[in-house]
This record gives C-alpha cells, structure tokens and sequence, in this order.
C-alpha cells in the first residue's frame, strides 16, 4: 500500500459515521478537473512525503475506538497490490470501510465485495461512456465501468454514485447520458467544480455552473436516476 495522506477524522465523507480518510498514491485516469495532482501525476508523487505503511496502521489501530470507519480513497485504491490484506486488517478490527473509486478495475471490486471487504461504494461517473477519455485523460475500457455500474447497484450494499461536472466541459447531452448509463440508484451527487489551485491538467479552464444552470441540470437528471443532489 502506498500512502499520500491521512485526515485523522471527518464527519462528512462517511454519512452517519465519524471515519477517518487514507489517500492512496496512483491513479490510472488523468482527469484534467482532478484536484489531487500530488496522488496522480509521477513528478508531483516524487516529490510528497510518502507515509509508512505501518505507522499509518499503527494510528488506526489506536484510534479504532475513537472511529467507526474508514474512508479509503486516491488516487485510485484499486491499483494498490496489497489493497485485499489492509482492508481485512482493517475489518478485524472493527472498522466499517467505505470505498471510494472510478470503477474501471471491475474485477478487483468484485473481490472486495464477495470477501466482505466493503460496507459503502462511492462509484465517481466522469462523463458519458461514449466520450469518456474526453473526461478522464486517457483512453479506457468503459466496459469494465459499466460493469461495475451493474455490480455495485446488485451488491445489497449502501452507495453513491457521484460526478464533478464543469461547465465548458460537460454539456447537457453528456450529462444526459451519465443519468441513462447509471439508470435508478439511491444516491446521486453532483459536485460543480470549483478549482481550489493545482490540477493534474495545468491548463485545465473549466468553470463551475451557476445557480439556474444547477437547477435545470437536476430537472434533466432527477427523472432517469430518482435520488439526485448538489452536494
């Protein structure tokens, strides 16, 4: 496991729950709107401390009965090799774990959530499945997300489905099409970029929508998935 950051709690990333977060190190989109290009890019990883891996399960293992969960999120957390042996490390213990990913390694999510690894899924849908290496960066297997998509929702398991939307990028035929491709779900979040300073795109121009925009766009999503919300 490879560890870019650790927030000792929050009260906002795992609903009803007080957690903490680990941030892994490595991604394999290159979204130009992400705002954690420390995790992504290899010359920024370089360059940031990287947190030992026992120490860090040292400080969870202390402060288990200060904390329900844990928030394990990137990067991408598929991509860690020793992902399967943390997390069960992590369950023993007590620990509820929330998952946060893009989707596209279908198959080590699928053997998270047959081992039980996994209380809550947040799935991040970064545009229309048609065009998707216009949102991510790269090109990718939009098969596997669709698979996950279909996973996750058959799971039993509590989740979200979220997506950034930027307005110059995201248009209103796209974001009809992430509705259609993720279908009726419990939760849908949409968060309106708002640059905070450094992107994994250095030239990246986006810019978020304004209130009357956010409304319309809610009135096209919130008929096809049912449960939708600005977050």
């Amino acid at each position: 496991m490879r560890i870019g950051g650790l927030q000792p709690v929050t009260l906002l990333d795992y609903p009803q729950k007080v957690a903490a977060i680990i941030f892994t190190i490595g991604c394999n989109m290159r979204c130009p709107f992400c705002y954690n290009p420390d995790l992504v890019l290899d010359d920024l990883i370089a360059q940031n401390r990287e947190f030992d891996y026992s120490e860090m399960v040292s400080f969870l293992v202390r402060r288990k009965k200060y904390l329900d969960a844990l928030v394990v999120t990137g990067g991408e957390p598929t991509l860690q090799p020793g992902l399967l042996k943390f997390l069960k490390k992590m369950k023993k213990i007590g620990y509820l774990i929330k998952l946060d990913t893009n989707g596209l390694n279908y198959s080590v999510l699928e053997i998270l959530i047959k081992e039980g690894l996994i209380d809550y899924l947040a799935i991040d849908i970064k545009g229309s499945l048609a065009h998707y290496q216009d949102f991510c960066g790269l090109a990718v297997n939009t098969e596997n997300i669709e698979r996950s998509i279909a996973l996750v929702k058959q799971s039993g398991l509590d989740y979200e489905f979220r997506s950034t939307l930027v307005k110059g990028l995201h248009r209103k035929n796209d974001i009809l099409a992430m509705a259609q491709a993720i279908g009726w779900v419990k939760k849908y979040f949409l968060q309106n970029f708002d640059s905070p300073g450094k992107l994994v795109s250095s030239d990246f121009s986006g810019r978020p929508f304004g209130p009357k925009e956010r409304e319309k766009i809610l009135d096209l999503v919130l008929p096809i998935v049912g449960n939708c919300q600005w977050r």
